[in-house]
């Protein structure tokens, strides 16, 4: 019986460029729990910037693998963090700042941003979708505990994948994947969402046979490989889909909320029957 349901956020739970997960997905959420199935985002983003995804609805991210499995949280609890380094951070910020059309992001533990590097007018659109809670523009960036980092390169794929190959060398101790257009995530060196998720299932006590992962591209691969329902959306990507086991419709079809009514479903026929035997349908 699927226990836990995990999810990756753009272009998986939600189409990237909406606002909102849709209604559907909250009601099939609310239908998991209301049978004993937890639910959660897995995101490079932290948990205070998911309430506008999911309409402040916080049940559905009490629960949650933030920062790509730097920070875990269950029941709005904080039961694993683990920090960026500061010297490579730095170095990053460096090498960014001096390079045109680029910034580099830190964010504090609120949510709010801070970076150095292009202006706001030029980040234009880019600024809204970095800073859901609001960010502000320094010439050196304050110093704190930094748990999420990314760099923004507003030029060409060609310029942004150059810059990655730079970072990565000059800053061997950090990961640079590129998770979304013009976007770079920074993250500890071999270090990606499936450490959190095995976190959360210690927490929990579950086995990999007890959690359900949905996911689309790269940055979600290593949770795909590890739990033994893993799904992939239409519009994953090649690696991703040879990654799953199961695989169910895309993002913008509401794929993931119809699979979370089954898994509801399959969990209520569960505990109807007081047996763990029944499978959701897309696994069937």
């Amino acid at each position: 019986m699927i226990k836990l349901a995990l999810s990756d956020m753009d272009n998986t739970l939600i189409p990237f460029g909406r606002e909102r997960v849709s209604q559907r997905t909250i009601d099939a959420i609310h239908a998991c729990q209301e049978q004993g199935v937890d639910f959660g985002p897995t995101t490079g983003r932290d948990r205070a910037e998911l309430a506008s995804f999911f309409g402040g609805d916080r049940s559905c991210y009490n629960t949650a693998v933030a920062v790509n499995g730097q920070k875990v949280y269950y029941l709005r609890s904080l039961v694993f963090e683990r920090s960026l380094d500061e010297k490579p951070l730095r170095k990053a910020e460096r090498m960014v700042a001096e390079r045109p059309g680029c910034a580099f992001v830190t964010y504090r533990s609120d949510g709010l941003g801070d970076w150095v590097g292009v202006s706001r007018e030029e980040l234009g659109s880019m600024y809204n979708r970095a800073f859901l809670a609001g960010g502000m523009w320094h010439e050196r960036l304050p110093v704190y505990p930094v748990g999420k980092a990314g760099v923004i390169c507003m030029g060409s794929q060609a310029e942004l994948e150059e810059l990655q190959a730079e970072l990565a060398e000059v800053c061997p101790e950090l990961d640079f994947p590129n998770t979304v257009d013009r976007w770079l995530d920074v993250s500890i060196k071999g270090w990606t969402k499936v450490e959190g998720v095995k976190q959360l299932m210690r927490t929990l006590n579950l086995t990999p046979d007890e959690v359900c992962v949905f996911g689309d591209a790269d940055n979600d691969l290593t949770m795909l490989s590890y739990v033994t329902n893993s799904c992939a959306v239409a519009n994953a990507n090649d690696n991703a889909k040879a990654a799953a086991r199961w695989h169910i419709g895309a993002s913008a079809d509401d794929g993931v909320a119809i699979a979370l009514e089954q898994i509801a479903e399959a969990a209520r026929l569960c505990n109807e029957r007081g047996t763990e035997d029944v499978m959701p349908a897309f696994m069937c």
